[in-house]
């Protein structure tokens, strides 16, 4: 069968994902209890809703919580009602764990409701001592799972390549996206899926016109893409720039850009990324980089200062921000 798992993204797939939890969870088995689409929970950058596709009809839904120290919660997992009992749960639950995995997690828990225990159970999760930071419930059972132990490695470059493109494609699918000024996800697994090798070739080309999260059609620059690996996909890192200048047009955001996976944060990884890509500034030829963030992003700021970035001036920018330009001497 034709599964997908991925973050909805339209308006209409919005609606399907609370629906579906609103009518098979919360009218079926908490009846007393209010279901509400703007709970906080739903908004944090480490709660990862997912729909679950069958033949691109939305059938399916659950949130991936990432909890740190290689652990996941899996919460309101549900099946549209009128398809229950056709084995679309199983294939939620395996999907998701995939995802899981992917995202470097050991551990998945979850709080199944009483009446499915029997279900989770037949999938391989037991009631136990499980770490989850949402307390026990009555009307829940919580059960957990380990995952095959994957193998973090020092931080690395690597070139896109179709082998790894699935991880990629995965990071897309949660609601990942490699442009930090715009969402270009639906877009690029769109692309990915019409033709994995022509996405790639795109992704790496050295000429022609690029089209901006924004829209805006641009002349490419060379330059080169490399993605993080831990052993796992952790996010991408691109150096741009003019041959035999040290100058970048004003339509690009300085020679660097680079996105972490929200997984993969708080780890250094990109601190240790700009410091990998310096020395590739160096053997292209340039003297000196201009990298920017937005004032307001003290997480880049620090980053950039740890690799030697000395501030020089600011770029306003239309919505009444700024972004930081900073120099790094090579």
């Amino acid at each position: 069968m034709n599964y997908e798992l991925a973050r909805p993204s339209t308006a209409a797939e919005w609606a399907a994902y609370h629906d579906i939890r609103r009518v098979a969870i919360f009218e079926r088995y908490l009846p007393g209890q209010t279901y509400d689409p703007e709970d906080a929970d739903e908004f944090k950058e480490l709660n990862l809703p997912h729909l679950l596709r069958h033949d691109e009809d939305a059938i399916g839904t659950l949130r991936i919580d990432v909890l740190g120290d290689a652990r996941a919660a899996f919460r309101l997992i549900a099946i549209r009602p009128d398809l229950q009992g056709q084995g679309h749960g199983a294939a939620l639950l395996r999907l998701a764990e995939e995802r899981a995995a992917a995202f470097g997690c050991g551990e998945v828990v979850l709080n199944a409701i009483k009446p499915a225990l029997g279900f989770y159970r037949k999938h391989g999760y037991e009631p136990g001592a499980w770490f989850d930071v949402e307390p026990e419930r009555d009307h829940s059972v919580r059960v957990g799972k380990c995952l095959p132990k994957q193998k973090t490695k020092p931080l690395a470059l690597v070139a896109p390549n179709l082998d790894r493109l699935p991880e990629y494609a995965a990071a897309l699918a949660a609601g990942w996206s490699p442009d930090t000024s715009g969402d270009v996800s639906a877009a690029q697994l769109a692309a990915i899926s019409l033709d994995p090798a022509a996405f790639l070739a795109e992704l790496t080309r050295q000429d022609g016109i690029f089209t901006q999260a924004s829209g805006r059609q641009v002349p490419r620059l060379p330059g080169a893409v490399f993605w993080l690996d831990d052993g796992d996909f952790c996010g991408a890192i691109n150096l741009r720039f003019v041959s035999g200048s040290d100058e970048v047009p004003d339509y690009v955001s300085g020679h660097i850009g680079y996105a972490v996976v929200p997984w993969k944060r708080r780890r250094g990884y990109a601190t240790r990324a700009l410091a990998l890509i310096l020395p590739v500034a160096r053997e292209v030829g340039l003297r000196r980089l201009e990298i920017t963030c937005d004032d307001d992003n003290e997480p880049s700021r620090r980053v950039i200062l740890a690799n030697g970035g000395i501030l020089t001036g600011t770029h306003p920018l239309p919505d009444d921000k700024a972004k930081l330009v900073f120099r790094i001497d090579l």
